[in-house]
């Protein structure tokens, strides 16, 4: 059976391993130190099966807690207001990020920048990130992978002019992070609050209008 492990978490823990066994050698307490930081990296990596729910309900990119929702313009996909929902990555919590909704992958566009907490507001505008946006109809979002200030790499598994399904991973962020992601507002009513735990590919975050 296929752990529930994203593929690439492997490598880092392999190196990570060796260096906790390499420690066993001198003294086995910090050989079992040693393995802590391994099993928080596996952790990270986390890829658990989700039971995608019914309807067509958009469901939440990512695991965490909601730390924004509001009204913004979108003039990068959407071209028109939108309703914003902010998505907090812990370090406890798996960064696999699952597609909102089914449809074609219509922008696809990854912009460098810093590692600024992601909590902070400036990182939102600053950080490192990754736009997808997917459409099938009226039914469009924008996705948005931020890194934090722990996260080294974002990861996007999806491609131009390829469809997904609802619930399919689209990528993962390494570690600490944020996801957002932006519907239009006269035909989206989000049905989350601030502070909410959600679940990607198994939270429903509102309704289509």
């Amino acid at each position: 059976m296929k752990p529930p492990i994203d593929s690439r978490a492997w490598p880092v823990a392999a190196l990570l391993f060796s260096m906790a066994l390499a420690l066993f050698f001198f003294s086995r307490p910090a050989g079992a130190v040693g393995l802590f930081p391994m099993g928080l990296h596996l952790a990270f990596f986390r890829d658990p099966k989700r039971k995608i729910p019914p309807g067509d309900g958009p469901v939440s990119p990512a695991d965490g807690t909601v730390v924004e929702v509001s009204s913004v313009f979108d003039g990068r996909f959407l071209k028109e207001e939108a309703v914003k929902i902010g998505i907090f990555l812990s370090l406890f919590v798996p960064h696999v990020n699952r597609a909102p909704i089914p449809g074609m992958v219509n922008y696809l566009r990854y912009e460098p920048g810093q590692r600024l907490n992601a909590l902070r507001k400036e990182s939102v505008n600053q950080n490192e990130s990754n736009w997808i946006g997917i459409g099938e109809g009226s039914h469009r979002v924008l996705v948005r992978q931020i890194a934090g200030a722990i996260a080294r790499r974002i990861h996007c598994d999806v491609q131009l002019e390829k469809k997904v399904e609802r619930g399919e991973k689209v990528g993962i962020i390494c570690y600490g992070s944020r996801a957002e992601c932006y519907f239009p507002r006269n035909r989206f009513r989000p049905g989350i609050q601030l502070g909410q735990k959600v679940k990607a590919g198994q939270t429903v975050l509102g309704e289509w209008l």
